[in-house]
Order: C-alpha cells, then sequence, then structure tokens
C-alpha cells in the first residue's frame, strides 16, 4: 500500500477516487443525528448502556460499526461525540477498504465497486448505516479482489476470515457468495481444487451453522417467506396489473440497476458467455421472484434493503467485465458515466436527507417543550403530531432519548408515541423504575449508562394534555407568533413553514386533540383577505413558555408581493394573533 501503483493520468487517480468519499465523510458529520434512525439508534442504545459490543443473530459484522464509538464510551466521550463517531466509523471502514483494494491490491475496479456500494441503491438507508449487507458486500467485493489475483496458499486464510464474515452479516449474503463463485468458475482461468475445497467447506460449515442457531427473527422470517399456504403474497405475480406498479417502481428508483442490468446483459451477448448471461439474469430473476413473493414494493427505508442485493448481481458483473484493452474513448466515456452516477447518486442522498432533517428538528422540539412540563418520560398522539416526514416508528422512544442527552444526562427525555403505551397492555405492565425501550421491550431505568442518561421516576405524562382551556380568549393575549418563512414561495405549493410560539403569561394553552386548538393561516394581498377557509394544524405540544413546529401552508395561486399571517383557531374561533410575515410569491 506504500507504493503508488502506476495507472494512468497520476494526478486524477490521486485526487478523483477520493472525492466520493470526503462528500459521504461530511454529509455523515452534518446528519450525525438522523442516522440513529430506526435499527441504527437501537444499536447505539445497547453498545452505549451494555458498554460492550452489541451483536444479534451471529451477524457479527454489526461489531465492526461499533469499535471507535465504544472506545468513546469506555473513555468517557460526551455523547455528542459518540453519535458522531458512530457516524463517521461506517465511512471509516468502507474508506479503508477502499484504500486497500485501490493501493494495495492495485485493483481499481474493486475500489470503484466499493463506492458503488455505498451509493446506488441508497437514499432513506443512509440513515441507517448497519444494516449488515452494507458491511457483506463491500468485504464480498474485497474477497473476489484478492481471489482473482494468483497467490500462494497462505493467503487462502485471509480469504476464509473474510468469508466467514460475509456469509455471517446477513443470510442474504449466502446467496450473494455463491452468485459471485459460480460466475467466477471458468475452465480457462480455474484455480486449483485446492483453493476451492476450503472455502466450499467453509460456506458448508457456515450453512450448517446458521441452520443450528438461527435467531428467532430469521427463523420467523424464512417459515413465513416460504411457507406459500399462509403467505399469500405471491399471488400478486399473477395479476397482470401489479407489473405495471413493478415497472414504474423500478424505473423511478432503480433506472440505473435496470440500464446497466440491459447493458451487462448485451455485454455477455456480444462476448458470447452464455453460462455467465444464464447465472446473471437466473439469479436477478429468481431473486425479483423472492422479493414480491414476500413484499409489495414501495418506496422505504426496508424495501431499500430487501432491494440492495440487485446493486452487487448487477454491478459487479458489468464492472469486472469491462474489457481491460478497452479504447480510449470507449474508456473515457464510461468512467465518465459512472463518475456522473457517483455524483448523481450522492446528490439523490443529500436531497433525500430532507425528510430526516425535519424529522429530527420535530423531535428535539417535542424533547424542548416536554422539558418545559416537567418529568422525563412522555407520550404523544400521533394524530397531532404526524408531519408526513415524522415517521413514528417503534424507534422514537430510543432516538428522543439519545438526541435528548446531547444536552446532559439529567435533562434525558424519552417520548414514545400513544400507541407505544397501550400496546399489549403496557400502560398496565410498566411501573414506576421502567421505561418504554421498544413498544415489545420495557427495560428497568437501572439499565441505563447513568453517565449518559437519567429517566425520573414516575409514570409517563403526556404533551398534548387534555385539560379545557378555560377563558382562552384572554389567554390569546399573552401569545406571540413568529413565521420562520422564506422569503419567496412557488405559486400553487404546499409546504412546512416552522413557526414559533411564546406564551408569555402563567397559563398554559393546551393542545389535547379533544380541546381542538389549531394553528392556521391566511394570506393578504393589497390588505384584502384571499381566503379564511385554509388548513388547520393541530398543536404539536402545550403551549407552555415557547414552542416550535411546523406549521402546513397552502400557497395561493396569486403570484406577487403577499402577506402570510398565522393565528390560532380555538373551537371554530380566531384569537386574533397578530402576526405577518411579507412573502414573495412567483
Amino acid at each position: 500500500m506504500l507504493r503508488r501503483p502506476k495507472y494512468r493520468y497520476m494526478a486524477a487517480n490521486r485526487i478523483i477516487p477520493h472525492l466520493p468519499w470526503f462528500v459521504l465523510f461530511a454529509l455523515a458529520a452534518f446528519l450525525y443525528k438522523a442516522r440513529i434512525f430506526a435499527d441504527s439508534g437501537f444499536y447505539v442504545s445497547q453498545f452505549i448502556n451494555n458498554q460492550s459490543f452489541w451483536i444479534e443473530c451471529q451477524r457479527i459484522v454489526l461489531g465492526i460499526s461499533q469499535i471507535i464509538p465504544l472506545i468513546g464510551v469506555w473513555i468517557g466521550l460526551e455523547i455528542k461525540y459518540v453519535l458522531l463517531l458512530y457516524s463517521l466509523s461506517h465511512v471509516i471502514f468502507f474508506y479503508l477498504l477502499f484504500l486497500f483494494v485501490y493501493y494495495g491490491l492495485r485493483d481499481r475496479r474493486s475500489g470503484l465497486l466499493i463506492i458503488l456500494s455505498q451509493t446506488v441503491g441508497i437514499i432513506y438507508s443512509f440513515f441507517t448505516p448497519m444494516f449488515e449487507l452494507y458491511y457483506g458486500v463491500p468485504l464480498l467485493i474485497t474477497f473476489y479482489a484478492i481471489w482473482r489475483l494468483p497467490f500462494r496458499l497462505n493467503v487462502i486464510f485471509i480469504l476464509l476470515i473474510l468469508e466467514v464474515l460475509i456469509l455471517l452479516s446477513h443470510p442474504l449474503a449466502f446467496m450473494l457468495f455463491a452468485f459471485v463463485m459460480i460466475y467466477d468458475y471458468c475452465k480457462e482461468t480455474a484455480k486449483s481444487y485446492k483453493y476451492y475445497l476450503p472455502v466450499f467447506l467453509v460456506f458448508a460449515g457456515a450453512v450448517l451453522f446458521k441452520y443450528f442457531v438461527m435467531c428467532d427473527y430469521e427463523t420467523g422470517k424464512f417459515a413465513w417467506q416460504f411457507n406459500y399456504s399462509d403467505n399469500k403474497q405471491y399471488l400478486q405475480l399473477i395479476n397482470p396489473s401489479y407489473y405495471k406498479v413493478l415497472v414504474m417502481f423500478m424505473l423511478r428508483y432503480y433506472s440505473e440497476v435496470l440500464i446497466a442490468f440491459v447493458l451487462l446483459v448485451a455485454m455477455l451477448v456480444n462476448n458470447r458467455q452464455w453460462f455467465k448471461l444464464l447465472v446473471v439474469t437466473g439469479t436477478f430473476f429468481i431473486y425479483m421472484f423472492l422479493v414480491n413473493s414476500a413484499y409489495t414494493v414501495s418506496p422505504s427505508r426496508y424495501m431499500e434493503q430487501v432491494m440492495f442485493p440487485f446493486v452487487p448481481i448487477v454491478f459487479m458483473p458489468l464492472i469486472y467485465g469491462f474489457p481491460k484493452q478497452a479504447r480510449p474513448g470507449f474508456l473515457n466515456i464510461s468512467i465518465l458515466l459512472v463518475s456522473g452516477l457517483i455524483v448523481y447518486r450522492l446528490t439523490v442522498i443529500y436531497f433525500g436527507s430532507e425528510i430526516f432533517i425535519k424529522r429530527v428538528a420535530q423531535m428535539e422540539q417535542l424533547i424542548e417543550a416536554a422539558r418545559q412540563k416537567g418529568g422525563s418520560k412522555f407520550i404523544v398522539s400521533q394524530d397531532v403530531i404526524d408531519h408526513g416526514y415524522t415517521q413514528l416508528n417503534w424507534s422514537y422512544p430510543i432516538e428522543t432519548m439519545l438526541l435528548s442527552a446531547i444536552d446532559g444526562n439529567d435533562i434525558t427525555v424519552s417520548i414514545a408515541p400513544e400507541d407505544d403505551l397501550y400496546f399489549e397492555n403496557n400502560n398496565n405492565k410498566i411501573t414506576a423504575k421502567q421505561f418504554i425501550f421498544r413498544k415489545w421491550e420495557i427495560k428497568d431505568q437501572d439499565w441505563l449508562n447513568e453517565k449518559y442518561f437519567h429517566l425520573d421516576m414516575g409514570a409517563y405524562r403526556t404533551i398534548n394534555d387534555s385539560m379545557p382551556n378555560t377563558n382562552i380568549a384572554n389567554t390569546a393575549n399573552n401569545i406571540r407568533i413568529t413565521i420562520d418563512s422564506k422569503k419567496f414561495y412557488l405559486s400553487g405549493d404546499t409546504v412546512w413553514i416552522p413557526v414559533t410560539i411564546i406564551n408569555v403569561g402563567d397559563t398554559p394553552i393546551y393542545s389535547g386533540r379533544n380541546n381542538k386548538v389549531f394553528l392556521s393561516y391566511f394570506w393578504e394581498e393589497n390588505q384584502n383577505v384571499l381566503n379564511w377557509n385554509e388548513i388547520r394544524t393541530p398543536l404539536q405540544a402545550d403551549i407552555i413558555g415557547t414552542l416550535k413546529q411546523d406549521i402546513k401552508i397552502a400557497i395561493p395561486s396569486n403570484k406577487g408581493r403577499m402577506q402570510l399571517r398565522v393565528d390560532l383557531i380555538a373551537n371554530d374561533k380566531w384569537l386574533g394573533i397578530h402576526s405577518r410575515e411579507d412573502v414573495l410569491v412567483y
């Protein structure tokens, strides 16, 4: 690795391949709060509170992402820096793999594939970076980069270690590993059986190991997937109208995979590589059947992870199959197209982060509102706070606890959706010394790492209190509203605009759903009101001191300079709170 490979265009090869990684590092640092979504937040909470590695279902690659932040926990870093290290550690590992294959093995193709594996097919899953296949596939690429080289027998031990990590990363890794090895096999270039034998034995051993020690989660998944007497999802495949849904989904979200698949098939046909064509197309369509016999395709973080195997199935044969002695013009165009794809995917990830940024901002708003009420365990009504980007998933109590702890362990807050409190009678089972970790898991507060978290004993309180608002007209005299809008908006659009509500009095305004208190607005043009019947947005928390939240606003079709006014509506009456913002509608 210390000896630079002699690539053409050395200046470009020294700088350009690293640029995507610099972008990924920047995104990981900037969005570190958002990268604890779902399973990611679960594992972070586990290794922080247990102060040791947390591995489930024998997926040992999960420990790789925990090494650096866990060291931070051991030496007592603030939780802000632990979360930041956790976010960066994922990029660090893949960047090290890239450096190893690109410089250590002098393999530009494998280095390029590792970059593609961290960008193609990923938008929402960027915020759950611990997904095991995101580790398994780059390790598979590294394995294959070594396998393609002439090497001595002692190197097989390194390959076997990589194979174990790959196979135990995720059940789908067995399919991908077998696909690569079968696709690679060719009589003219086949290695001696003494290399294949240990690889096969480790593969067989891993299959037996997983068969006997498979966790309940994986057992349930497999049992449901292949139990076609109960799982009737496959019936959608005999419905012609479903194929329109599938094609539109693939064209919209996986167009680059489809284009690469068409190019790959054309390349294999042109080279008359019929065996490899059969392996690629067979694997592609078999996996397509498996996906659609278990799920109905829809854009989501989980579906991205389900669809991710299509990326190595298509791009590994395509990149490795590229001619070694291609014409310079063809080579330059190909490099330009792949570079453009990487830039495009990084742009997609960046713009896809908007909903997660808003989601984190709302959680921090709710955390601040909860602190004003006192206590540290709260429930919130889904009907009141769901703004589309909210995503009230099972990890919400975990994420709010992690985010609130950034400000100090003594003001930690855990906020659970209302449904979680009443899930399987949790409200009757939970004690004053316990908290909802996940809706199906209640934990003792003593389990928490006291350096980072402290929850007060007591019952769960509501952020949206249903106490009646007596004499609310007088209370409204103490309310001030500031509109934090942009200076211009597109006509006919519907947007979420932040507002800040300040209560300078001593009487709160309670936001329970039965209290019928809403934020609303109207537009003025030349001192004429355009429409009074606008969208009503529920208050997401009681107004005690300061409340920040978004209000949903429809931009008028009229164009020009207008005035946006935001007010409260209680019992179908405007309270007359004066707020105004000049906005240009174009």
